[in-house]
């Protein structure tokens, strides 16, 4: 497996775990919000920039374990593609392939 690869998709990973952590503790506060602020998910793993997109949306979007929000620029064009943009983001779309793999691989909601 390219180690280039499977670094980015781990690092989107874990960001992703945090931003499923940021939503259960939502849920379990019974916080009345429709609006989550959750972590870029790109493959940078300094980056701390913070996205804020509804419960509905985020539910949508992540129901596909290829699809990640990111902020504007942080997409890595040779293994992903930009598939919605947003005033505040956009969902990028893991490449077919070793990429895509990763990514579902590492969804806890997939395994």
């Amino acid at each position: 497996m390219n180690e280039r690869l499977h670094r980015i998709g781990r690092n989107e990973a874990v960001f992703r775990e945090v931003n499923e952590r940021i939503e259960q503790v939502t849920e379990s506060l019974h916080a009345t919000s429709e609006v989550l602020g959750i972590l870029c998910e790109c493959g940078d793993d300094s980056c701390t920039a913070q996205i804020d997109v509804s419960v509905a949306e985020y539910e949508r979007v992540r129901s596909d374990s290829a699809l990640f929000f990111v902020c504007p620029g942080h997409e890595i064009p040779d293994v992903e593609d930009v598939v919605e943009h947003h005033d505040e983001y956009d969902v990028v779309r893991k490449k077919p392939g070793e990429a895509e793999e990763v990514a579902e691989a590492l969804d806890r909601r997939e395994n």
